[in-house]
């Protein structure tokens, strides 16, 4: 018997790596006015950030049905595997609860599907995704592979640096980072993805200030042990940033990708953000 993972979208687990792990992932949709899309599936990341900055219509996001995750879940439930199934944060999605409901529907048919709300998104999930998958792959079962992605849960830290907060106050996603909106003009403001939701950080007069604010707050974390940078529309700040941390932690590697279609709705063009994953205390 095999422990299958599942993750969805909003991990940013690049098509070739998770072919690669073998891990499912579950597409969230972007909706421009009647048009939806899937991530990652109908929609390149070059045509949705073009009609993010270009178009008239701004974009919303939806979470995948339960019958998509029944999709996922039942040929591997079929084919008696178990299922780890790892998602973003149920305090900014509904795919958490959705995954829930599929897996219960299976329960009643004896199928073992763990649903994990990881409390993060992006990067995080994608630490999270890997080690499962590379923990399933060493012969681990779901009890043993929930436990592991449990354990990185409070060890992972996201922090996002906007160019705006104009994208993230319309997609309704600021959550305790509400405070910030009443001084949105001619500062750079730096968001904590925390206990599932996203806090305020700091207020930064001009983005040289704010990414090298953004450099010292990932590199106060303690016993780092991966990296990651993601970006929306400014792959040359991401470089850069990621030569920065190459060179302090040479013994990590640093990921670079590019942020999908789902979190570019709420974040907008500009973004930049880091995953942290420090070691186990």
């Amino acid at each position: 018997m095999t422990t299958r993972i599942v993750t969805d979208s909003t991990s940013d687990l690049s098509p070739r790596l998770a072919q690669e792990l073998g891990v499912s992932v579950v597409p969230l949709s972007v909706i421009f006015g009647d048009e939806v899309f899937k991530e990652g599936v109908e929609i390149s990341h070059d045509l949705f950030y073009d009609r993010l900055v270009r178009g008239k219509v701004h974009p919303s996001t939806s979470a995948p049905s339960v019958g998509d995750f029944l999709e996922v879940y039942e040929p591997a439930v079929a084919a008696g595997d178990e299922i780890v199934s790892i998602h973003l944060s149920s305090k900014l999605s509904a795919t958490y609860n959705n995954a829930c409901q599929a897996a219960a529907q299976l329960a009643e048919q004896g199928a073992r599907i763990e649903v994990i709300d990881s409390l993060t998104v992006s990067f995080g999930l994608t630490f999270m995704a890997t080690a499962a998958a590379r923990a399933s792959a060493s012969g681990a079962g779901a009890e043993e592979i929930r436990s592991l992605v449990e354990s990185m849960v409070p060890r992972v830290r996201i922090i996002v640096l906007l160019d705006t907060l104009e994208y993230v106050r319309r997609g309704g996603r600021i959550g305790r980072a509400r405070a910030f909106l009443g001084s949105m003009l001619r500062v750079k403001p730096l968001l904590l993805i925390r206990d599932g939701e996203v806090h305020p950080g700091e207020r930064v007069r001009t983005k040289a200030l704010a990414l090298e604010r953004l450099y010292q707050i990932v590199t106060s974390s303690p016993g780092i042990t991966e990296l990651a940078v993601g970006y929306s529309t400014a792959p040359q700040d991401a470089e850069e940033m990621r030569k920065r941390l190459a060179t302090a932690y040479p013994n990590v590697k640093v990921g670079v990708a590019r942020l999908g279609p789902v979190l570019g709705v709420h974040g907008g063009p500009g973004t930049l953000g880091i995953g942290v994953l420090e070691g186990e205390g």
